[in-house]
């Protein structure tokens, strides 16, 4: 197609988009309207899945050891649990470092363990343990549990456990509605084609009879839904932006240092924006032009 061809049939479609201004104006806040809700839910999921995978990264086993081991079997039984398929990394926490730690957590309060040191030191010797795959953590566990030498292993379960079932249905909801959303953009768009199609009947008919392909008379109107959800991806991804800054700068102000400290687990914040702004545009394209395309089908005969 010539360069000048192609440019009659872009200012066709942006021609149409101004005939129908009133429709046009109705599917541009429509597509919008989707579209935010639609970055919105994926701004939720983008976080959600960070601290997600921040809390399953630290998600750990600890296995801790009966007291009256030498150094030889410690070692052993550290080597086993090496060879554990899924274990990424295991560390060796003495009974001082435990107590310390311990100490650490107490504050202010530490003179309340004055006179545990040495032999009366209640804390055992433990083996703290990471896999790369939370769902694997209570395989591992049993395993460990089962060593000679191992006193007791927890590792959380009822809090992995939850995790891992919010998460799958997070992931599932968030899959479904923008599936929705999408399909509610599609219509829109079809319908809002649909009219000017309606409109054009005629000159389609004149242009068909003169010669003009399929394509030539589909083209301006396929040009019209991917300006329409362009335009409604710009938007949206405007409005999306501005509430996200808003939601982070609110946060700030109203908590301070601890939205700060938190805010290390959240997604990016430009990055995400910049992705989700991306992901909105190309959805956008693509029911625009998806849209214009079922409306062709079902309402001409070109």
């Amino acid at each position: 197609m010539k360069i000048r061809t192609l440019g009659l049939q872009i200012r066709q479609g942006a021609s149409g988009l101004w005939r129908n201004r009133v429709m046009s104006l109705v599917a541009v806040g429509s597509v919008t309207a989707v579209l935010l809700v639609l970055g919105l839910s994926l701004l939720t999921i983008i976080n959600i899945n960070s601290i997600t995978a921040y809390i399953e990264s630290n998600v750990e086993i600890k296995a801790f050891l009966e007291e009256e081991l030498d150094s030889s079997q410690v070692e052993t039984i550290g080597e086993r649990i090496r060879q554990i398929q899924g274990v990424t990394e295991i560390d060796f926490e003495t009974k001082e470092t435990a107590l310390e730690k311990y100490k650490e957590q107490l504050g202010n309060q530490d003179s309340l363990l004055e006179g545990l040191e040495g032999e009366n030191n209640p804390f055992p010797s433990s083996y703290i343990i990471k896999v790369d795959n939370p769902n694997i953590i209570g395989a591992v566990a049993d395993d460990i549990a089962a060593f000679n030498g191992v006193e007791e292993v927890q590792y959380g379960k009822d809090v992995v456990d939850r995790l891992l079932e919010s998460t799958h249905l997070i992931r599932v909801v968030g899959t479904v509605l923008i599936c929705i959303l999408a399909f509610i953009s599609v219509f829109i768009i079809s319908n809002t084609i649909k009219l000017t199609v309606v409109a054009r009947r005629k000159e389609i008919s004149i242009m068909k009879y003169i010669g003009a392909t399929d394509s030539f008379i589909r083209l301006p109107f396929i040009i019209e839904g991917l300006l329409l959800g362009m335009i409604g991806a710009g938007l949206a991804s405007g409005l999306v932006a501005a509430i996200y800054d808003y939601f982070f700068t609110s946060m700030h102000n109203s908590f301070g240092g601890i939205f700060v400290m938190l805010s290390g687990y959240f997604a990016p914040f430009t990055e995400t924006l910049y992705n989700t702004s991306l992901i909105l545009l190309a959805v956008g394209i693509v029911i625009g032009v998806a849209g214009s395309t079922i409306s062709l089908r079902k309402f001409l005969n070109v």
